[in-house]
Parts: structure tokens; sequence; C-alpha cells
């Protein structure tokens, strides 16, 4: 099995025995991380929250490594165990149920998304943001256990800007699914969230979903989703008493 995207080479090869994910940077990756990491920096600033851009290089090998698996593991994110990693190169555990993304999309249980947003609340309690958590960076292993890949962009930010930068890119990733099943997922991670921080979900997710969702799920359901779905999703934050006003 063999897969690309736009930062590495992934391919599923065997290794005493066991099967495991190998991923080889591309010699573009450190272009895109660079688009991510600028992108980053110019939505804060024209949403009024200005904020430095996530720190690269050696600061994202070492946010794959094994101190900060062992630390997400302490606070209850699962990661898939870590084998091998370099410069250029990581291979870890192989998950076979695929990743988040795939399986909302082919209709699996929804409480996989609660589950997400959970992961995602727990990062934040601990003063830390994903910046990039797109439904694709969560596996799901055929226990239904989710767990947290792609790990490099992790930076101790507790901002509203990066925590809304988590949200939306979650949500945005998936506004390629019909309006029903996008409801759903979408009330089945605020909840997830919601029952780990018990403090509201920040306004700018909104916004930043819509925005990402742009470029991670353009389609026609993408429209349909943003233009029937933000007041629903405001309706709802409202519902669990959420201010929908910048502080």
């Amino acid at each position: 099995m063999y897969f690309v995207n736009w930062q590495r080479e992934i391919s599923i090869k065997e290794i005493d025995g066991k099967k495991v994910v190998v991923k080889r940077n591309k010699i573009s990756k450190n272009l895109h991380d660079y688009l991510i990491a600028i992108s980053y920096n110019i939505l804060s600033i024209l949403l009024a929250h200005p904020s430095a851009p996530p720190e690269l290089g050696n600061k994202m090998t070492s946010n794959e490594g094994t101190e900060m698996r062992e630390k997400l593991r302490s606070i209850g994110i699962p990661t898939p165990s870590l084998i091998l990693i370099s410069d250029n190169l990581l291979i870890e555990e192989f998950i076979p149920g695929g990743n988040l993304h795939e399986a909302l999309s082919n209709g699996s249980d929804f409480s996989l998304a609660f589950s997400a947003g959970i992961i995602t609340g727990r990062l934040h309690k601990s003063g830390y943001s994903f910046i990039d958590n797109k439904s694709q960076n969560f596996l799901v292993s055929p226990t239904r256990r989710v767990l947290r890949t792609d790990l490099a962009f992790i930076q101790k930010k507790n901002s509203i800007f990066a925590r809304s930068m988590d949200i939306g890119s979650f949500l945005g990733s998936l506004l390629g699914l019909d309006i029903r099943r996008y409801k759903v997922v979408q009330d089945a991670f605020c909840e997830g969230y919601y029952s780990e921080v018990k403090t509201p979900i920040p306004y700018l997710s909104i916004p930043l979903r819509n925005i990402l969702g742009f470029g991670l799920s353009l389609s026609s359901n993408w429209v349909v989703n943003v233009l029937q779905d933000s007041e629903k999703l405001i309706s709802y934050r409202r519902k669990l008493g959420f201010s929908v006003k910048s502080p």
C-alpha cells in the first residue's frame, strides 16, 4: 500500500513481521511547512488576533519524537508507537482502521467525532494546540479507538486563535460531507470538546472553519454547509452557554 500527501510520501511496509507506516519527506516539504506557518500568521492578523507562526525545523522533528508522544499519552491522547525518526524519515506503528476522515465519510459511528473532540479538549487543557487538526490526522483502530498522528505542528499555545484553529481545521476538513451527516459529526465533536474543557468553544472557530474548509474540502457540500450551518453552530454554542462575542 502506498499513499501520497503534500509533505510526505507514505508507504506501508513490513518489519520483523509487523506492518509499519514509513513516512519520507518530500523535497517540497519545507515549502509546504512554511506555507502553513505563514498562513497561520496571516489569518491571525486578518482576524485581529495577531500570533507568531508555529516553530518549524528541529521543533517539528521533536514533536514527532518519543518525549512528545509520552507527554500526550500521559494526558490521555493515544498515538501510534514510534519505531524510528530522523530529519527526513519517520516510521511508526501501522493502525489498520485508516484515518478519521475516511471513517466518517463512509458513515462510521459518529461517536468517533466525539472522541476527536475529547482529544482536542485534552490538549487545550494542557496548554498546547495541534495547529493542524484536520480529521485526516486522526486514526481509527479496528476496536474504534481514535489516535492522533502527524504531530509536527504542536505548539505550546493556548490563545483564542490557536484553539480556534484546531476546532476550525477539524470541522473545515469535513465540510465536504452531506449536510445531515456533517451536522451530526459537528455536534458530536463539539459535545466531546465541551465534555472535556467545560469552557466556551472559541468564537473564531466558525470563520476559521469556513475559511479553512475552502482549501480542505471544497465542493458543493462545502457551500451548502457553510450557508446553512453557521447560524446553527452559533445557536448550538448559545445552547451550551457559550459566548459568541470577542472577549
